[in-house]
């Protein structure tokens, strides 16, 4: 593997502090990762946030939409306690704050959430990142060709990143973020489309990929990322490095660093003609 693996802490440091927070994007960082991935949704003022879900129920202290609330309101609810008390008082943080964040040697992967139903957020999350000029830094991701294609016609430039998912034939795709998640049986008709669609990097469940998906993915010119690993299953993602994907996301990052780290030593530490 000559290019940087992308090992990315999903939510930030998401096994350590609360989700998507600033406590968790710290953290990502004080252990080593370069990449992070978060989450876009709109409030009610049109004001974009990093929160998963399309509720607050399950990561504050409050209940009802993220659309319902406008900003302020928002920022007033406990994003931190349902982790542990000790993050009692973090709050959902916008779009913002988390690219100022960002330093010089970071990389930020947003997934656009949504979007099917609120369009206005893929303008509003790309104006962001244009005007702060960090376009070679974040790349947009979402289960949704059309979101994605929209984000690039704004800013061509900007890395995209389609979340798919893989099944039998006669399979049903998932609904997710306001429509039907991009849905394959065929490999060869996935790559076909992520490259009608101008995608850069293809991101199927981890469970359905092998080392003949990635080989026809690399052989486009597409870069792999498994989505779907826990990280406790040291196994499942020495699987996907073995089969050769371009990275994944973990909750604990500092553990798939630890796990790819290994990877490259055995590697690199066989004789030549033995793999």
């Amino acid at each position: 593997m000559n290019y940087e693996f992308l090992a990315i802490a999903h939510r930030g440091a998401s096994g350590y502090c609360p989700e998507n927070t600033m406590a968790s994007f710290r953290r990502a960082r004080e252990l080593g990762a370069r990449w992070q991935e978060c989450d876009l949704r709109l409030t009610a003022d049109d004001e974009v946030v990093v929160i998963h879900d399309s509720t607050v129920d399950r990561t504050t202290d409050g209940s009802s939409p993220v659309r319902g609330f406008s900003l302020a309101a928002l920022q007033r609810l406990d994003a931190g306690s349902w982790f542990d008390s000790k993050f009692r008082g973090e709050r959902i943080p916008t779009f913002s704050q988390v690219l100022d964040s960002l330093t010089p040697n970071c990389r930020l992967v947003a997934e656009l959430k949504d979007g099917k139903n609120f369009p206005q957020i893929i303008e509003l999350a790309v104006s962001q990142v244009i005007e702060r000029g960090l376009e070679e830094q974040v790349q947009f991701s979402a289960f949704s060709w059309d979101v994605l294609v929209e984000a690039k016609k704004l800013c061509p430039k900007l890395k995209t990143q389609v979340l798919v998912v893989l099944g039998e034939e006669g399979g049903e795709a998932p609904f997710v973020d306001g429509g039907t998640a991009p849905f394959y049986s065929n490999p060869h008709k996935l790559a076909a489309d992520a490259l009608a669609y101008g995608v850069d990097v293809v991101c199927p469940q981890a469970d359905r990929i092998d080392e003949n998906l990635v080989s026809l993915l690399h052989s486009e010119g597409l870069k792999v990322r498994a989505w779907g690993v826990n990280s406790d299953q040291g196994p499942l993602m020495l699987r996907m490095l073995e089969a050769g994907v371009d990275g994944m996301t973990a909750n604990y990052p500092d553990r798939l660093l630890e796990v790819y780290a290994e990877f490259q030593k055995n590697r690199n530490s066989k004789p030549k003609g033995s793999y």
